[in-house]
């Protein structure tokens, strides 16, 4: 189910999808940027993410957080996450998902830490992502 960049996308319907989705396997939430840990906690509870769900794209949802990545720990088929641009989402966040899913594929983008100024620089430089 493709949901990418529909921006009225919510927890509750999270909750609607757990409910009345019990055959959902991909998922797309890209963009839905007022999705929260407590809709993945609702979506990763429901009868679909046990046994059905197997891809959940996620990019650019800034409200989550690794909590969301605990809440799927127990979906055993997902075999794809999609992470880009969600700033609250850490290395040490991906790993303990990986201690229970050690085959799944996650796809996420850490910016690089900025340089402090370089010691003896005439210029101060700053970064531009």
């Amino acid at each position: 189910m493709d949901l990418e960049e529909c921006v009225q996308i919510t927890d509750g319907t999270l909750i609607q999808l757990s409910i009345h989705c019990p055959r959902l396997q991909v998922l797309s939430l890209s963009h839905c940027e007022l999705l929260t840990d407590d809709g993945i906690r609702q979506l990763g509870s429901g009868p679909c993410a046990h046994d059905r769900l197997e891809v959940i794209e996620l990019d650019n949802c800034p409200l989550i957080t690794d909590a969301s990545l605990e809440h799927l720990k127990i979906c055993h088929r997902l075999d794809r996450i999609e992470l880009y641009d969600c700033q609250q989402i850490t290395r040490a966040g991906i790993k303990r998902l990986r201690t229970h899913l050690p085959n799944i594929k996650v796809h996420a983008y850490f910016a690089p830490v900025t340089p402090p100024p370089s010691v003896g620089g005439s210029r101060q430089r700053f970064c531009r992502c």
